[in-house]
């Protein structure tokens, strides 16, 4: 049985390159405000790394779950600041204008937008944008509807087999998934802003939010999705999407030790 698919493994790879461009658009941050940097790691590495180098005070890492990349500054957090001697206070994030700080928190969001908006582009055509956001919102809201009313299920594939007629799968699928994780991103930012305050009801109304968007997230959505294909379509698209991530994550990692054994050979 093959349990490759084109389409999931350039889904997979395209979703870690923007994924990468966050992390290097930290990193470019950090040079530019002199901020030191402590870790930079490709994949999350809860436990252990697969790989790990010290290199110049900065420990590269290349984790085993593939759902993220990320860099640790000296002095991310205010409470770090007291263990962080006095000749290094000056290089540490936290005591960073707070234009920093908002590029950081931003930086994934304005990446992800600029990849939602090419792949809207290749759906219609530049001339076309319009149009492109208004057909993916009504198809959107209506896959919404679906979710809580199977009976639409017939009516739904027959929609998205002419959505697909003439467009790029990859394309689609992205604007799906993008959109997917920017209104889940408000969710959670909304909570976290709630959080902060002393309002009790408002709180309250915060975690109800934030319980029905993880309920969508790790359950609702996903069994929707994998309930229109078979379970062999399920794992063929799942080890692609899951290759296509680990192959582009372990590349980035590899050019980034091969530039940085470069530049420190030359200096």
């Amino acid at each position: 049985m093959l349990l490759l698919n084109y389409n999931a493994f350039l889904l997979g790879a395209i979703i870690f390159l923007a994924i990468s461009l966050s992390n290097f658009i930290y990193v470019w941050l950090c040079k530019i405000w002199k901020v030191r940097i402590l870790e930079f790691s490709i994949f999350l590495n809860p436990w252990f790394s697969l790989l790990k180098r010290n290199i110049n005070g900065v420990v590269y890492k290349l984790g085993w779950i593939p759902m993220g990349a990320y860099i640790k500054p000296l002095g991310m957090t205010e409470e770090e600041l007291k263990d962080i001697p006095a000749e290094e206070l000056p290089f540490s994030f936290s005591g960073k204008p707070r234009t920093l700080k908002v590029l950081f928190r931003f930086a994934p969001i304005l990446v992800l937008l600029f990849v939602l908006l090419i792949s809207l582009f290749t759906l219609k055509g530049p001339g076309n944008l319009f149009q492109a956001i208004s057909e993916m919102y009504n198809y959107m809201a209506f896959a919404i509807k679906v979710m809580f009313d199977a009976h639409l299920k017939s009516e739904f594939v027959t929609m998205t087999n002419n959505m697909l007629v003439d467009k790029n799968i990859v394309s689609f699928a992205l604007v799906i998934m993008i959109t997917v994780y920017l209104v889940i991103n408000l969710f959670s930012t909304l909570y976290a802003y709630d959080e902060k305050k002393d309002n009790k009801l408002s709180k309250l109304v915060s975690f109800i939010v934030i319980i029905f968007a993880a309920y969508l997230t790790f359950w609702k959505i996903p069994v929707f999705v994998i309930s229109f294909f078979s379970l062999r379509q399920n794992i063929t698209y799942l080890v692609s999407f899951f290759l296509g991530l680990y192959l582009i994550g372990v590349l980035i990692f590899m050019l980034v030790m091969f530039l940085i054994k470069l530049t420190t050979t030359k200096s």
